[in-house]
């Protein structure tokens, strides 16, 4: 995959289009729609969420949220802190257990803090990844202490095939929604304000 620094509201369409066509299909025949709904950038949530609320409207067919730290987490097993960077000192977290079928548990739910303001797990070893570990990673290691054996993981950012993979999981248990109901999962909703503070 390749990751776009700008312009993803102009990117999108093509490359959905660019997509289909290698996949030799029509839109009408993806019978489920998925997407990273967050945390994470707002601007490119909100394209993500319009983007597959319109695919989905346009084809009647059902759409799967997919939180973008439980697909951080998805590609380990064990006990697993995804972290990603959420600007201003802050960042976004999630601890989730993962078992070897590579489906996330939350272990606890997912917030945003400042990363000396994070809990510790009851855990022995952690596998912590994501670009807020990369970017916080001493205050991060502090909190978790030099008792807790610290398994670093180089991926930055969720993975489509990892989005996909989660997204059928949910489906399976019955937990699509319809279009209007996909929304963007910001965890921060009031940035505006603290930032006018």
């Amino acid at each position: 995959f390749a990751i776009i620094e700008r312009g993803h509201a102009e990117h999108l369409l093509p490359m959905t289009e660019m997509l289909l066509e290698k996949a030799a299909m029509q839109l009408n025949d993806v019978d489920l729609f998925a997407f990273g709904a967050g945390p994470g950038s707002f601007t490119g949530l909100r394209i993500g969420a319009a983007m597959v609320q319109g695919l989905a409207l346009a084809t009647g067919k059902p759409v799967i949220p997919v939180s973008s730290l439980a697909a951080l987490a998805a590609r380990h097993t064990g006990h697993v802190l995804a972290l990603i960077d959420a600007r201003m000192g802050q960042v976004y977290h999630g601890f989730f257990s993962v078992g070897e079928n590579g489906i996330p548990i939350a272990d606890s739910t997912e917030g945003v803090d400042d990363p000396s303001a994070l809990f510790t797990p009851d855990a022995p070893t952690i596998t912590v990844i994501g670009s807020g570990w990369d970017r916080y990673k001493d205050e991060v290691s502090a909190v978790l202490g030099d008792g807790m054996m610290i398994r670093e993981a180089a991926d930055e950012f969720p993975h489509a095939a990892d989005i996909a993979r989660l997204a059928l999981h949910e489906f399976r248990h019955g937990r699509a929604v319809e279009a209007a109901q996909a929304l963007p999962h910001y965890v921060r909703d009031n940035v505006a304000r603290k930032m006018g503070e």
